[in-house]
């Protein structure tokens, strides 16, 4: 019976993260209990015997296994003729489902006030990885639903300027110690492929520390666009926006703090000379034990060998970036989009 299969398919996705016991007597009654439903319909359901299930039994399963399904299930779903059709279903409603760690929820809802907010974004840009220009991105973290998702703009420099602002959109995952952010930018048909980009950032979460609550650094792995595609990754500096941002004033946030630009403009209109060595240190990340310029030296721990693998140094970050951020944001003179000066700079 596609019912009972369709019933199973689900509780076997899904029975970990909702704490489902063993056994069809005991799923039913514990369904039941949840639900409301009687746990005779269930056995019924399971069992096989009973071939079709009414509206309101189709709703309350649905939002039964909805606390934690990825995508939403629609209750019409599941009166599905067979499996392969209610997969069907699923795959049409234009969201991938993914397996979620069972802690996901419990998570998300310790960590959404270490990630959750606006944050201005700063790496290489991929573009024009040659000249070192710098890309500066509004990344914007919300709660939906206990699902934790994103949107980040970017910019795609043709001809010398800067085009229109552009977004990507997705789901930030939780594994172990591992913040994922996986967002992908997809035009209207009638647009220009070129936009059409995917990005994923990994972020170590530290489980919400203190230090890092407003300075965060990950590593951003996406192509080049336009030219070889070639596959890329580049050390990505998040900074918590330090002033409160309405609706309204986001989108205009996005448009106007979206930017590329050389590396040298980038550190003194945002940061100042002072601090010039550190950020870019945290910018270019190179390997550990490769040639660095004289300022960056005294930052830099010597290794016997230069490694292979580009490894960012969450520790020297933490250490460094807080007290960076604390005297920016100090410094009138300085004008950035985590600063609440900003809003000047979109006014004029």
């Amino acid at each position: 019976m596609a019912t009972q299969a369709i019933l199973r398919l689900l509780i076997s996705e899904y029975g970990v993260a909702l704490r489902l016991p063993a056994g069809s007597n005991q799923i039913a009654a514990h369904i039941a209990q949840e639900t409301g439903l009687a746990q005779g319909t269930l056995l019924g359901i399971l069992n096989g015997s009973t071939e079709r299930i009414n509206e309101n039994t189709r709703r309350r399963l649905a939002d039964f296994f909805n606390r934690v399904a990825v995508p939403q299930i629609q209750a019409v779903w599941l009166s599905s003729p067979s499996v392969a059709e209610f997969e069907a279903q699923r795959a049409q409603s234009s969201v991938i489902p993914l397996t979620m760690p069972t802690e996901y929820r419990p998570m998300a809802a310790a960590l959404q006030n270490w990630l959750c907010g606006v944050h201005i974004a700063y790496r290489y840009s991929l573009d024009f990885i040659d000249t070192g220009d710098v890309a500066r991105e509004v990344v914007y973290i919300w709660n939906n639903d206990s699902v934790l998702q994103f949107r980040m703009s970017f910019v795609n420099p043709s001809g010398g300027e800067v085009g229109p602002v552009h977004y990507h959109e997705g789901p930030v995952l939780l594994v172990g110690r591992t913040a994922v952010l996986i967002g992908m930018n997809v035009e209207p048909k009638t647009a220009q492929h070129e936009y059409d980009r995917a990005r994923i950032i990994f972020i170590d979460h530290d489980h919400g520390g203190g230090d890092t609550h407003d300075c965060k650094i990950g590593l951003m792995t996406s192509t080049r666009p336009r030219r070889d595609h070639a596959p890329c990754t580049a050390s990505t500096i998040l900074l918590r926006a330090q002033w409160k941002i309405s609706p309204a004033l986001l989108d205009r946030l996005m448009v106007s703090g979206t930017v590329i630009r050389s590396m040298p403009e980038t550190i003194e209109k945002d940061f100042g000379t002072a601090h010039a060595s550190l950020i870019r240190l945290f910018l270019d990340n190179r390997p550990a034990g490769y040639p660095i310029e004289p300022e960056l030296e005294p930052y830099v721990k010597s290794g016997p060998r230069p490694e292979r693998v580009l490894r960012l140094d969450t520790e020297r970050f933490a250490t460094h970036m807080r007290h960076i951020l604390t005297d920016v944001v100090a410094n009138d003179a300085i004008c950035a989009p985590f600063k609440e000066n900003w809003v000047a700079q979109m006014q004029g």
